[in-house]
């Protein structure tokens, strides 16, 4: 894993266009998770597992993204044992704010992928190394 100082400059040569496209897709493609649960932590696991020896760049991002929706899975089943207990009255109204936020955050680590750059999801777990 490369610690923030160890990133090489945005745009680096050694960043081609196929590793930044791989990058984006690793924080895009997860959305189709929305509509088939588990998809949006199968998604990045599968790019980081083929592309995280060969790609420092792909490696960050992918490993990123499935940290990132490792959190949200993990907050989404906190959200659903609280709805359970407490009938769903209070928490109801922050289930879009949430969900807006979460995909300005996927929207935005896509963008810097694209454009070369590297990219740390906020308040996020990062359990996998």
């Amino acid at each position: 894993m490369m610690k923030d100082s160890e990133f090489p400059p945005v745009n680096s040569p050694s960043i081609n266009r196929d590793d930044k496209n791989m990058a984006v897709l690793s924080h895009l493609l997860p959305l189709f998770g929305f509509m088939v649960p588990g998809l949006s932590i199968v998604i990045p696991l599968l790019i980081w597992l083929w592309k995280r020896d060969s790609s420092p760049y792909i490696e960050h991002h992918a490993r990123e993204s499935l940290n990132f929706q490792i959190t949200l899975a993990l907050l989404i089943a906190v959200w659903v044992a609280l709805k359970l207990m407490l009938v769903g009255l209070l928490l109801l109204p922050l289930v879009p704010i949430i969900a807006i936020v979460v995909l300005i955050f996927m929207v935005r680590a896509a963008m810097k992928a694209g454009n070369g750059e590297f990219y740390r999801y906020p308040m996020t777990l990062r359990l996998v190394n």
